[in-house]
């Protein structure tokens, strides 16, 4: 009869210590969750800069200014405009 209390004691210590710990477990959860999202955040902000480098290197090229400047319609003396 003993051994039936001590088994009994020790299932309700494992039931309340696992109900107890459940709060916590949400908590990880959320948490793993909110950080993929920044993470992904993230990695979307770090392919927009460079991009952003990238276009601002090109347009501070000498290259980038004139193909601006031609997309403009802007043509060099003696040249004409052909279209394609």
């Amino acid at each position: 009869m003993k051994l039936g209390w001590q088994i009994t004691i020790v299932v309700a210590a494992v039931a309340a210590g696992l109900y107890l710990s459940r709060k916590p477990w949400q908590v990880y959860g959320e948490q793993r969750n909110n950080l993929a999202d920044i993470k992904a955040e993230m990695r979307e902000a770090e392919a927009e800069r460079e991009r952003m480098l990238r276009e601002k290197m090109d347009l501070s090229s000498p290259l980038g200014k004139e193909r601006r400047i031609r997309d403009a319609g802007a043509l060099k003396k003696g040249e004409k405009y052909v279209e394609n």
